[in-house]
């Protein structure tokens, strides 16, 4: 392993932490402001594969890695050659420093050192831990370690995987959400072996018609734009329409059972209409990580040209093929009486409580007697904090395990997961898919639906 200077590494955070803030957009990042500390309190040392060893065993040092969340899960991606993380390790990616956010303006009202800071304690690293950065590329680690250094933190390794001999660990469909940069390959006409078929489908999900919902500003290139209107009744608080209207929105698309769909847009949106996809037969049904941003993010252009769509005539199954994947307001009642079953509430504490419905457009407040919190996010509807990363990445998968322990969540249960109206939920069940978890399905009509019909609820 090639050992780096103490004053090459100095050089390197001061111009990894210099880049942090380049990002963020309307308000300043002190992630940008921590090159000046880090280089103040010196650089880091390297590590050997025997010292990662020591700390994985023993637990004298956090292992962190520092690539990207994609990465982390299983891709071969961003320049990286080796997919998966060690075993034991915690993800810190380089890429939170300089993600395009908005501090002023963001669901959490949080500034990214806000959430930055957040993660720090989600993986319980304080100043006074001891850490082992480690990448691929020899200046990711250096990044994430001259953040911490800015933290207080002063007993920072830094250890390239090269040098890691033992197998890395991915998450069990870790395919499901797609990179940016595979993404792009595919466009390109690049064969990626966990993408099937040919060129996909890509579709960018949003609110509102093409002018009103950004699309006419700007998408990824070949993206076909779906307003989540067309596939939420209006007139019933937005939940979900019949599946003849699923099916006629699909087929109006070009998407068939065969074909390969990419779904963008927000996670909310875009896993949503996957898990609708899903549903309703589409085998090879993937998700943009990260979202729209990513794409950016990634150095990639957005276009403003509209692709033309050929609509498909035959789905090529009878629907919906997989009637498991969302439950009804019928099938949740009786399900709820089966102590094998958990219906997870991922709403905001203040919804779950009932104190408020969490919607404009929806006066009804309250929770449905038996429905454990599994937390979404704070403040509005939009938030998913407790699910997503600063960059809109996928969490820690054993973070979100940890924290559904903590919600007396039992994995071992068939899972359904709901929100007000099935988007938050969506996500959470994407996640357990990517997370391997075989046994779950998505209340798609959620509380409104639940509470439109009349049924038993409850507050506080």
């Amino acid at each position: 392993m090639m050992r780096r200077s103490h004053g090459v590494l100095a050089a390197l955070l001061a111009v990894s932490l210099l880049l942090a803030g380049c990002g963020a957009k309307g308000g300043t990042s002190s992630a940008s402001s921590a090159g000046s500390a880090a280089s103040a309190k010196g650089s880091s040392d390297s590590a050997a594969a025997k010292d990662v060893q020591t700390a994985l065993s023993d637990g004298s040092a956090i292992v962190v890695d520092a690539r990207s969340e994609s990465t982390y899960s299983g891709w071969i991606s961003g320049g990286n050659q080796l997919g998966g993380h060690i075993d034991g390790a915690t993800n810190f990616s380089a890429g939170w420093l300089t993600c395009s956010y908005d501090d002023a303006n963001n669901d959490e009202k949080m500034t990214r050192d806000d959430l930055l800071k957040k993660y720090m304690d989600d993986k319980q690293i304080t100043k006074d831990s001891a850490v082992i950065v480690y990448d691929e590329n020899g200046t990711d680690a250096v990044a994430v370690a001259g953040y911490f250094a800015s933290q207080g933190l002063s007993s920072i390794k830094t250890f390239s995987l090269s040098d890691w001999t033992q197998p890395l660990v991915k998450y069990t469909n870790y395919q499901l959400y797609v990179p940016a940069d595979v993404l792009h390959d595919l466009l390109d006409g690049k064969t990626v072996s966990e993408i099937p078929g040919s060129k996909p489908v890509v579709l960018e999900v949003s609110w509102g018609p093409e002018k009103e919902s950004g699309y006419q500003d700007g998408h990824i290139p070949g993206a076909i734009h779906v307003n989540s209107d067309d596939f939420d009744d209006e007139n019933r608080a937005y939940v979900l329409e019949s599946d003849d209207v699923l099916v006629k929105l699909a087929l109006s698309q070009g998407i068939t059972s065969a074909s390969t769909v990419i779904v963008t847009g927000d996670p909310i949106f875009s896993c949503r209409y996957a898990t609708i996809l899903r549903y309703l037969g589409v085998t090879n049904v993937f998700v943009l990580s990260g979202g729209v941003n990513a794409w950016t993010n990634a150095g990639y252009q957005l276009v403003t040209d509209e692709p033309t769509v050929t609509p498909a005539t035959d789905f090529g199954c009878e629907t919906p093929a997989n009637p498991d994947v969302i439950d009804t307001v019928s099938e949740t009642q009786k399900m709820l009486q089966e102590s094998s079953y958990t219906l997870v509430d991922n709403r905001t504490k203040e919804e779950y409580e009932g104190k408020t419905s969490g919607y404009s457009y929806f006066d009804m407040a309250g929770r449905i007697e038996g429905a454990v919190y599994g937390y979404a996010g704070i403040n509005t509807s939009g938030s998913m904090l407790y699910y997503r990363n600063i960059d809109g990445t996928m969490r820690n998968a054993d973070e979100i395990l940890s924290m559904w322990k903590t919600c007396g969540i039992d994995t071992a249960n068939h899972l359904a997961f709901m929100c007000g109206g099935g988007y938050r939920a969506a996500e959470v069940y994407w996640d357990s898919l990517v997370m391997g978890l075989t046994d779950t399905s998505l209340f798609a009509d959620g509380w409104c639906g639940w509470a439109q019909d009349g049924l038993p609820s409850v507050k506080g």
